[in-house]
């Protein structure tokens, strides 16, 4: 029987006890030895993902948002160990990008179908250290509204917390001069937010990057969004909610697997919508270096 380990994060946006016992019984009703640990703080994921593994554990399953999904991804990367996704956060953008449902049920299916999809994973180092991503990491106006919106307001109000919080900011957009070296090409810009995406979805069936993008593909799409006022930042938008994968209108896209970007004046970073430090960024594609279970043509 095979021994799976739930690590679930108690403070994310969306856990529900209830929900998470009745996977586990689930789960263990279709074969899974299922055991429940649960993080305290910051960095706790990790450490009990690399506990588990030493301990025997065969498949390691997030319960909560992003944020613990990466942390728990990164005891897994470049092992054969598959990780499993109980969306439980606010955004849950790898869940929706792989087309996993938030649904406590519909999750399990996935997780005892068994269908483990490699994905690329990138790799983000700013002064502050390195953290793992999945979905997209960048820095500018998503940075800052990442660290400005409440964790007690995502809690009450999901993304549309994170509306609100864009709102108060949207008057203070910060503009500035990037350097970037994408697979050491240098290229120049003036830009507001510049994203470094591993896949195709901010927010899921709703705001799209591009319509091509894989995260299997050995490529990350990096989009330079030039938005220093809340008429543009609408322009860039309106583009992305069109699934225009053209460039224009304030959108410019390159190709890299290397992505290094200097700010004049630095700007906050983030990855998957975890705050980590500012600009000066280091990123780096690993292929196919993480399995996860997902649904069948995810």
């Amino acid at each position: 029987m095979t021994r799976a380990i739930i690590i679930t994060n108690p403070a994310a946006a969306r856990s529900d006890e209830a929900h998470l016992r009745a996977a586990r019984e689930r789960l263990a009703a279709g074969g899974l030895r299922v055991e429940i640990v649960r993080t305290q703080g910051p960095g706790d994921g990790q450490r009990l993902a690399r506990e588990a593994l030493a301990d025997g554990a065969e498949l390691l399953i997030a319960h909560g948002g992003d944020g613990t999904a990466m942390d728990v991804a990164a005891a897994l990367v470049g092992t054969e160990h598959p990780l499993g996704l109980l969306p439980a956060g606010t955004g849950n953008l790898l869940a929706g990008n792989l087309r996993i449902r938030r649904s406590w049920r519909a999750a399990t299916d996935v997780i005892l179908a068994g269908l483990a999809r490699p994905l690329d994973i990138g790799r983000l180092e700013t002064r502050d250290g390195a953290r793992y991503f999945a979905v997209a990491c960048g820095a500018g106006f998503d940075a800052e509204l990442m660290r400005s919106t409440a964790s007690h307001h995502k809690r009450a109000f999901g993304m549309g917390a994170y509306v609100a919080t864009a709102v108060g900011l949207a008057t203070s957009i910060t503009r500035s001069h990037l350097t970037i070296e994408a697979d050491g090409i240098t290229h120049e810009a003036e830009a507001a937010v510049i994203l470094i995406a591993n896949c195709g979805e901010l927010i899921p069936g709703l705001l799209q990057i591009r319509p091509e993008i894989r995260p299997d593909d050995g490529v990350f799409d990096v989009a330079i969004l030039d938005a220093a006022s809340i008429p543009g930042a609408v322009r860039v938008v309106w583009r992305m909610l069109l699934r225009d994968p053209r460039g224009g209108a304030g959108i410019t896209f390159l190709r890299a697997a290397s992505v290094r970007v200097r700010a004049e004046p630095d700007l906050p970073a983030q990855a998957d919508g975890e705050a980590c430090g500012t600009t000066p960024l280091r990123v780096d594609l690993l292929p196919r270096a993480l399995r996860v279970l997902a649904p069948r043509g995810a």
